[in-house]
């Protein structure tokens, strides 16, 4: 059984769900100035956890072909042979269905949307076989976390998480757009699409910066929505530095006849993951000071 357990978190690879989690409980605690109720707490956490559950699921399974032939990724779950397809399958089912009834114990709202979260954060595992833009659905499908955490709160919608959902997409869009890059010449023999399949190395490292630009406008802008103090805002010139070391230090380029050939640092999810949660301890002490 614990064999088991532990397959299913390398399946999903459970760590990776602070990539969402922190901005999902940071629009939390605006949407209640600090002082969430324990058991909306409990279930937003809940409901994140079964929602990229089954998501990650929902991916692995349709990769599954495209990742046995991927010299990266052949040794993952499916394709190893550790967890069959049809066990996949079954725990798709059960997150997604438990998703929603965690969204039932939130209030109606949340659960009458549950559907339409469960469909946004399913149809980015299909995007990369027909758009480029496939890292903006993916950052769409984590950046729905915050408006409903919102939801969750206050059983309605409002304009404010979606400043944080526009910071999210930027966010994984522009890091993405970096661990794609390892797959360039993988992608463009299985036909598949990517921003660096579509416009180069160069231009896509671009674009990643510009990305991340625009996290940090969606975050300034989301503060002042808020009525933050200067707090915040000196919390978010550090994630500045942190996305400027990235950019500097996460990764190398380096040309051979014409050819880039680029290298990520396994250390780079790391980083994003603190950032992440920077971005959480910002928010949290800013409504607690």
């Amino acid at each position: 059984m614990l064999e088991k357990l532990k397959t299913i978190s390398n399946l999903v690879v459970l760590p990776h769900s602070v990539f969402a989690l922190p901005f999902a409980l940071a629009s939390l605690l605006t949407a209640t100035h600090g002082r969430p109720p324990f058991r909306v707490l409990f279930w937003v956490v809940v409901c994140m956890v079964l929602a990229r559950t089954a998501a990650m699921a929902y991916n692995r399974l349709v990769d599954a072909d495209v990742d046995a032939l991927n010299p990266r990724t052949m040794n993952r779950d499916i394709p190893a042979g550790r967890i069959t397809r049809v066990q996949v399958a079954l725990l798709t089912a059960a997150c997604a269905l438990g998703f929603m009834g965690a969204c039932w114990m939130l209030n109606p709202l949340a659960f009458k949307l549950s559907p339409l979260a469960l469909g946004i954060v399913f149809f980015y595992s299909h995007t990369k076989r027909f758009t480029w833009t496939s890292h903006l659905f993916l950052g769409l499908a984590l950046g729905v976390a915050p408006v409903g955490a919102w939801v969750a709160a206050t059983g309605q919608l409002a304009f404010e998480p979606f400043f944080l959902t526009g910071a999210v997409i930027c966010f994984l869009a522009g890091f993405d757009i970096l661990y794609a890059t390892q797959d360039e010449a993988f992608d463009k023999k299985s036909g598949l699409h990517s921003w660096v399949v579509r416009w180069g190395v160069v231009n896509s490292l671009q674009a990643s910066r510009f990305f991340h630009v625009g996290m940090l406008g969606f975050l300034t802008v989301f503060g002042v929505q808020a009525g933050f103090s200067c707090s915040y805002y000196a919390g978010i010139a550090l994630i500045a530095a942190a996305l400027i070391y990235q950019h500097l230090r996460a990764y190398t380029v380096e040309t051979h006849h014409g050819e880039f050939k680029f290298t990520l640092s396994p250390k780079m999810m790391g980083l994003n993951g603190w950032i992440a949660v920077i971005y959480f301890a910002v928010v949290g002490v800013t409504l607690w000071l």
